[in-house]
């Protein structure tokens, strides 16, 4: 992640009368964050105040990009600018930071990511209310569809023949996916003013223009596709959100794209030469008129606020919000966004994404996240949500 001093903005607290953070490590005694900064939406917290508080003395890199920390694991080295952090080898994921004034603030899943892990520690920050739904630091463009959130569209991934991601001890995507997806109909049923749609709720195929064509007949406001990952290496773990583009943010990216456009099932690499004969040419991406492109915008916001939540309860590494060109995502007429929970190739990731328990906790956030949305919205347009 890139940072821009310039485009930073504390979202509008003043100096006097801003409230703080209040952050608890197991059951010691809580303190206090006073100076921090919501940036892309999220939240960022002074790190004087957060080193001292755990009482430790950062040392610097001669470029300040990089800090040391002495901790009882050893040495922890962490990245500010790609969010990258080592312990004994040990790799972990942050939404990184920046330097403002010649203040660091670092993003709070520093605490909650790296710190407990590296520590392990439970680790709980409280924000107040007025600040609880930062997310709406996130701002919508000035041209936008003029419709409020009435019908959203929820899209199991693959299904039928197309199984997805498997593994050998019988979990499969395509199953998985359907699940996640009927309980978050459920769950958004009982909202008032919502209308909810899923492209498949029985294990059948359908095609990938099937998909996006169904939401565009619903005329839904919202799509979002639930996939879960694959791949060959059993160290590859965490979630991330996509919204479309037809460059991918990385090579990774442009591959698992391919993959998921190709409707292919099991291990990414188990394809990788049907993956390398195709090009986004091949796969007939560029649909001439595409009706996603004056959607981008939201479609990143959405994308956004959906990883945001999800970091607050995933187990996994947080891989960040990306770009590729995901086919379903193409033609819906409507922001739309594609998130993948794990990988089953992973362990750890498999039994998070396994567990019923857990899924309840993945719903909910996707459920919280797409009601963020829409009363982001509603505001924007001068409306009120039932709530």
């Amino acid at each position: 992640m890139i940072f821009l001093p310039a485009l930073l903005s504390a979202a509008g607290f003043s100096a006097g009368s801003r409230p703080v953070i209040k952050v608890s490590i197991d059951n010691s005694p809580r303190f206090l964050v006073k100076n921090f900064l919501i940036y892309d939406g999220g939240l960022y917290l002074a790190a004087g105040e957060v080193f001292k508080g755990l009482g430790l003395k950062p040392s610097f890199s001669p470029d300040l990009n990089t800090f040391y920390l002495n901790l009882p694991g050893g040495k922890l080295e962490a990245e500010l600018k790609s969010g990258r952090a080592l312990l004994s080898s040990r790799e972990m994921k942050f939404r990184g930071g920046f330097w403002k004034e010649s203040e660091l603030f670092l993003a709070e899943d520093f605490l909650t990511e790296v710190y407990a892990r590296a520590k392990g520690c439970a680790v709980a920050i409280e924000k107040p209310g007025s600040i609880k739904n930062y997310q709406s630091a996130l701002r919508l463009p000035e041209k936008f569809k003029k419709d409020p959130v009435r019908v959203i569209v929820l899209d199991p991934g693959h299904g039928g023949q197309s199984l997805g991601a498997n593994t050998p001890g019988g979990w499969r995507e395509k199953d998985l996916t359907l699940r996640l997806a009927l309980k978050l109909k459920t769950r958004l049923d009982a909202v008032p003013g919502i209308k909810v749609q899923l492209t498949r709720d029985e294990d059948v195929e359908i095609g990938l223009d099937q998909r996006a064509e169904f939401a565009n007949r619903q005329n839904a406001d919202l799509f979002l596709s639930i996939h879960t990952n694959a791949c060959g290496r059993k160290s590859a773990s965490g979630f991330e959100t996509y919204f479309l583009s037809l460059n991918a943010t990385d090579e990774e990216s442009r591959r698992l794209a391919i993959w998921e456009n190709l409707e292919l099932s099991g291990d990414r690499q188990d394809h990788s030469r049907e993956l390398d004969k195709k090009n986004l040419s091949e796969l007939d991406l560029i649909l001439g008129d595409m009706a996603q492109s004056e959607h981008l915008a939201e479609s990143e916001v959405f994308a956004k606020i959906i990883q945001n939540n999800l970091a607050q309860i995933m187990k996994n590494p947080n891989r960040g919000v990306k770009q590729a060109p995901f086919k379903v995502l193409m033609a819906a007429n409507m922001p739309a966004a594609l998130v993948e929970l794990g990988f089953l190739t992973n362990a750890r990731d498999q039994r998070n994404i396994t567990s019923e328990e857990h899924q309840d906790r993945i719903v909910l956030i996707l459920a919280q996240s797409i009601l963020e949305f829409r009363e982001l919205k509603a505001k924007k347009l001068g409306m009120a949500v039932k709530k």
